[in-house]
């Protein structure tokens, strides 16, 4: 496939695109119920490629959740697995250990217009 000319999406433009998707879709944090202020990665990003888009891998936090969060990960991932479940848990565990996206300019194409796709409908839902 050719690429196209113009300016195709980066993976900052995918990722710009993350958190108005899940405070859309999830508009209060997880955890303490307050207002969703970000999308977390369960799985982090540098861990696994099929999982940075994946939205069942993004977490609906308030600022103070997340910075709680990576001051003691362990206990407030358990939180989050406790809260989501083990069928949750699985599923991601399952794609986190599938093999690694090749991640070019058609995967960011393809990754931003689904997001935008998401976006959308979940705008119209609200």
């Amino acid at each position: 496939m050719k690429k196209p000319k113009g300016r195709t999406p980066s993976q900052a433009m995918c990722d710009r695109t993350l958190t108005p998707i899940i405070k859309a879709m999830y508009p209060r944090c997880l955890l303490c119920n307050n207002p969703t202020q970000v999308a977390h990665h369960h799985v982090h990003k540098s861990k696994s490629n099929a999982l940075r888009y994946y939205i069942p891998n993004l977490i609906n936090l308030c600022n103070s959740c997340h910075c709680a969060l990576h001051q003691n990960e362990s206990y407030h991932a358990s939180r989050i697995i406790k809260i989501k479940g083990l069928k949750w848990f699985d599923d991601i565990e399952r794609i986190k250990n599938q093999v690694t996206v090749k991640t070019d300019w058609i995967y960011y194409q393809q990754q931003y217009e689904r997001l935008n796709k998401i976006l959308n409908e979940s705008n119209k839902n609200n």
